[in-house]
């Protein structure tokens, strides 16, 4: 039986602290070093390790490590140029990240993950639109979504989560599972829902997409896709993660070509995929960027960051509302012949 991703974070900061631990105690009982001081050093190592990884991540995918820049796919004449950030703004990105990955890493999603969403408000734009269900990435589980939660209930949309497991398995598995759970939700209250997905969630939503096409007879299996920071076209790091989803999202697989293939215009057109162009795991920077679906660009936000930072969530609201508008709107009339 594989382990799921709150247990495993769970071993994560149980190692984490042993290294600090076993740090503090060497120094005190070999160094003769002060219990107090002994134990903040060891505490302090493990912080600058862990800072020291959040860095490394941000040069090796805003580098686009092993990847040249013919191989990139240009974008298209009319989309938003990548900013270049300042000394500050660029320490203020990567300090936000550091925070924001030790908060969702060894906070949340290890001791949190029983948590339930807030109740929606009563007013607000996601009064009237689709129920969201919120989708997470690699190696997480859906307590990633706890810090934009009251932000989604606040503005009156009704939430529910998913946990996608095994946590280092095939895409592929996943979307019957996401699929049946989008089916499940236009049963109940009668609507497809919005779909808000961080990372290889974005890529789940679409293959479940491309399944329910086996189904000729059905509607479309969802209102719309918003994507957070996902890599439609692959990830420098993926080279380096565990697991058949992680090398599924390695730059230009073949995995990814042949979901590109098999979507069509249609689908493309109900999906928003907002980024950062300073992503911390997404990247290089562009691999957001998909054709024929609309785009919100962020600068100066890591990718952790993008699940709680105030401009990320502003921008979710926005997708979220182009979305159910769409799904509200009534159907086009169509010409007859």
């Amino acid at each position: 039986m594989s382990l799921t991703a709150a247990a495993l974070r769970r071993a994560a900061v149980a190692i984490q602290a042993t290294a600090a631990s076993g740090l503090a105690a060497g120094l005190a009982v070999w160094a003769g070093w002060p219990w107090p001081l002994a134990i903040g050093t060891g505490g302090l190592a493990v912080l600058i390790g862990f800072g020291a990884g959040v860095a490394i991540a941000f040069g090796a995918t805003l580098g686009g490590l092993g990847i040249a820049p013919a191989e990139r796919p240009p974008l298209p004449a009319d989309a938003p140029r990548r900013q270049r950030l300042g000394m500050t703004s660029a320490l203020v990105c990567y300090l936000g990240e550091c925070q924001s990955v030790f908060r969702m890493f060894n906070w949340l999603q290890p001791f949190r993950s029983q948590l339930r969403f807030a109740a929606p408000a009563a007013s607000g734009p996601g009064r009237d639109a689709p129920t969201v269900l919120l989708v997470h990435g690699y190696g997480c589980n859906q307590a990633i979504w706890l810090d934009m939660a009251p932000s989604l209930a606040a503005a009156g949309y009704r939430c529910e989560g998913i946990d996608l497991e095994p946590v280092l398995g095939d895409i592929d598995d996943y979307a019957p599972t996401l699929l049946a759970h989008m089916r499940d939700i236009r049963s109940r209250t009668g609507r497809a829902p919005l779909l808000l997905c961080h990372s290889m969630g974005g890529l789940a939503a679409r293959a479940a997409q491309v399944l329910a096409l086996a189904d000729t007879c059905s509607a479309p299996p969802c209102a719309g896709i918003v994507t957070l920071g996902s890599p439609h076209h692959g990830c420098a790091l993926a080279r380096f993660g565990s697991g058949r989803n992680a090398r599924q999202m390695r730059w230009a697989s073949p995995w990814l070509a042949t979901l590109a293939a098999a979507e069509s215009p249609a689908m493309r057109a109900r999906i928003v995929s907002i980024f950062s162009w300073h992503d911390s795991i997404a990247g290089p920077p562009g691999t957001s960027w998909l054709d024929g679906a609309r785009h919100l660009a962020l600068d100066g936000i890591g990718h952790v960051s993008l699940l709680r930072h105030p401009r990320a969530i502003a921008a979710t609201l926005d997708a979220l509302a182009m979305l159910g508008a769409d799904a509200t709107a009534p159907p086009r009339a169509t010409a007859t012949h």
